[in-house]
């Protein structure tokens, strides 16, 4: 299966050289003869200031993108560029992940870029990642918007960690907290929530889904809008644990429970990796069954439609849009 991955390079590297003209050839090809862009030192591009990262898909590079200090606070986003045949893959949505990502930890606060009127498609990326227009900073002559998104933690926000019995980390996501309610608290998503497996590159869920945390019980739970053909995705887990308001962690059993929207059908996912993993961690006997029991108890209550696996999600989405 290709594997897509993000690495660390330099800017005036061959690969890297070789797909910045390529990005050239495709402004060029949207903008003729227009103004050239503000110049760029390529040492901006690197620590301990900048990045340069390349994007591979199964060992080919296929993008690129890169990140400049503009002051203290503030970085910008420079040279993004996804090779047309990996486009319409949110791949470009990963490489903003990765390098906002990059940012935060470097300890900027807000990220801009800008874009041109012949780049609708990367326009919309921008505005549905949470970046909004702002004035002309860096006076480009073939840009239109100027944009900028805010980096730091915003009030309500609930970083959900899951890891495995060994320790390493599992699935990983920022989301805002809707509410609380007799099952659980309540936090939402969107397409264009970044969710990380580990140190992998991010992943989009292709729907707006909302996540419960139970007030008790021994999983996690997803809730997905329509169409997305899964409806609800459970995880068996040991009893999630809150450290404070805006993190909770648990740890990820293996096994699954799903319902799929149009079939209704109801089945129990991953048995074979839980069975690995219980030799291979050393799951003690307690765990074992407590994980079997709750997957059994799971799946009676995902077929009997009882909450909160019935409408309970209904309002939660709907407040999602």
């Amino acid at each position: 299966m290709p594997q897509v991955r993000i690495a660390l390079e330099d800017a005036d590297d061959p690969v890297s050289r070789e797909l910045t003209a390529e990005f050239f050839a495709d402004i060029a090809g949207r903008y003729g003869d227009a103004a050239s862009p503000p110049p760029l030192d390529l040492a901006e591009l690197r620590a301990p200031d900048g990045t340069w990262l390349v994007m591979y898909d199964d060992g080919e590079p296929i993008g690129c993108g890169g990140l400049r200090r503009c002051d203290d606070h503030t970085a910008e986003v420079r040279r993004l560029f996804l090779r047309p045949a990996a486009r319409g893959r949110r791949l470009a949505r990963t490489l903003m992940a990765e390098l906002e990502d990059v940012a935060r930890r470097r300890g900027y606060r807000r990220i801009r870029l800008d874009t041109g009127d012949r780049q609708p498609e990367a326009l919309r990326i921008y505005l549905t990642s949470g970046y909004h227009e702002i004035d002309d900073y860096n006076g480009n002559p073939r840009a239109r918007h100027w944009l900028e998104k805010d980096l730091t933690p915003r009030p309500g926000d609930v970083r959900v960690i899951a890891r495995k019995y060994d320790g390493r980390l599992h699935w990983h996501a920022t989301l805002p907290r809707l509410g609380e309610d007799e099952h659980g608290v309540w936090l939402g998503a969107t397409a264009y929530t970044p969710w990380r497996r580990g140190a992998e590159p991010a992943v989009f869920i292709p729907a707006t889904h909302v996540v419960l945390i139970p007030h008790s019980g021994d999983w996690v739970a997803a809730f997905n809008a329509a169409p997305f053909r899964t409806e609800i995705y459970i995880d068996v887990s040991d009893r999630p644990v809150w450290h404070g308001p805006d993190e909770v962690v648990s740890i990820d059993l293996d096994l699954d429970v799903v319902r799929r929207r149009d079939s209704g059908e109801v089945a129990l996912l991953d048995e074979d990796e839980f069975d690995e993993h219980r030799v291979a961690f050393g799951y003690p006997e307690d765990v074992v069954a407590g994980a079997r029991r709750t997957a059994g108890e799971l799946l009676a209550a995902v077929r009997a439609h009882a909450e909160p696996f019935g409408k309970a999600s209904a309002p939660w989405l709907e407040r999602m849009g």
